[in-house]
């Protein structure tokens, strides 16, 4: 992990990265701009149409459930199908798919539905994430998911426009439009992105392999994952703090459920206005990717790292305290919060990439989805 992080404009960073990993960048705004419209409402959205906070609470738990099941697949689906093929595949049902069903969902088991099938985009964390980093070198590994965390940042400036619309038409006629939005967008995405697509290096050997394997009636070789972990110790540090990291997220964060509901029920926020906290959010953590992370290549890594999770860890103990009704406080909780998540997060999406390589790459992947998402349904 000696990836030097060296300050550097977007566009000269983006013109360093080719194929894939390029394509990847290019198409990311048409997913993340509607995801980070829709999903901000979407707990609100179920509640409006009488889901209570327990029902949420299950829905959750069995998208937990469907999610270790569906990245315990994720390798094998992957090096079986074929990167492109898995992704493009998994992809529209995941998010086009599980969007259709929101739309249209009217009580707790429609809702339920939407829930199973969006978490088969654990398959696609797999998948996606190899057309990502297979045929890029370690600095463009790095400047890639700098760039797409960036890139998911901006983004997320526009969820104040949600808020609008939310205002102007209330919870669930607004919510419908940003769904269909979603839809549109995300299909283009999705679709266009595999015209652009190219098989990997290593998925075409392993799908060769395979292929030659079928015709001799013979099994393909392949080292287990606890080998790999036995003899790779640098890997299992690797995975075990990106699975801390990251199970909490869709607990604790603006990625969860019940993040709307508390901002509005707990903290007594107004509903259009709590919008303006995803726009913060951004705009903070867009800041701490072009201007902070670039200049960081003096620092040690895991020191930065551990200062963004005490940030993140102070910030949660402060929304659990504030008073209701304060908006300003609740805007410092997410400048902190954006702050530490920030200095964490882009280091620690390239970690895997960086200690893992070759034909072993599907397979811890989807260990570490299984993981993330055991530990998320433990807390």
């Amino acid at each position: 992990m000696s990836v030097e992080l060296k300050p550097a404009n977007f566009i000269r960073s983006f013109q360093c990265l080719k194929g894939n990993t390029r394509t990847s960048i290019i198409f990311e705004p048409l997913w993340g701009i509607p995801y980070a419209l829709y999903s901000f409402y979407l707990s609100l959205y179920m509640k409006s149409q009488s889901i209570s906070d327990r029902q949420i609470g299950f829905l959750i738990s069995i998208g937990f459930i469907a999610s270790i099941i569906a990245a315990s697949f994720g390798g094998l689906i992957t090096d079986r199908l074929g990167r492109r093929r898995t992704t493009v595949i998994f992809d529209l049902l995941a998010w086009p798919g599980s969007l259709l069903i929101y739309l249209i969902s009217g009580n707790f088991w429609a809702f339920l539905l939407a829930q199973v099938v969006n978490s088969l985009s654990k398959v696609t964390a797999v998948s996606w994430n190899l057309m990502v980093v297979e045929d890029a070198t370690i600095p463009e590994q790095v400047t890639a998911y700098n760039l797409i965390n960036t890139v998911n940042i901006c983004v997320g400036i526009f969820t104040p426009l949600a808020g609008i619309m939310i205002r102007e038409m209330g919870i669930v006629n607004g919510e419908r439009i940003l769904i269909e939005f979603a839809v549109v967008s995300m299909s283009v995405m999705i679709l266009g992105r595999h015209h652009y697509y190219r098989e990997t290096g290593v998925g075409q050997q392993i799908l060769h392999e395979r292929r030659a394997a079928l015709q001799r009636k013979a099994a393909p070789k392949g080292e287990g994952l606890l080998k790999i972990l036995a003899k790779r110790p640098l890997v299992l540090l690797a995975l075990c703090c990106s699975v801390l990291f990251n199970a909490y997220l869709p607990i604790g964060t603006y990625q969860s459920l019940y993040y709307a509901p508390f901002l509005t029920e707990a903290l007594k926020l107004d509903k259009a206005t709590i919008a303006i906290l995803g726009g913060v959010n951004a705009a903070v953590m867009f800041i701490i990717f072009v201007f902070v992370i670039p200049r960081c290549a003096h620092f040690n890594r895991l020191l930065l790292m551990a200062a963004g999770a005490v940030a993140q860890i102070i910030a949660l103990l402060m929304f659990i305290t504030i008073p209701a009704g304060q908006f300003f406080a609740a805007i410092l909780c997410v400048v902190l919060f954006a702050i530490g998540f920030g200095m964490t997060k882009p280091f620690m999406d390239a970690v895997l990439a960086e200690v893992t390589d070759g034909k072993e790459r599907a397979k811890i992947y989807a260990f570490y989805n299984v993981a993330v998402s055991m530990g998320s349904a433990g807390m």
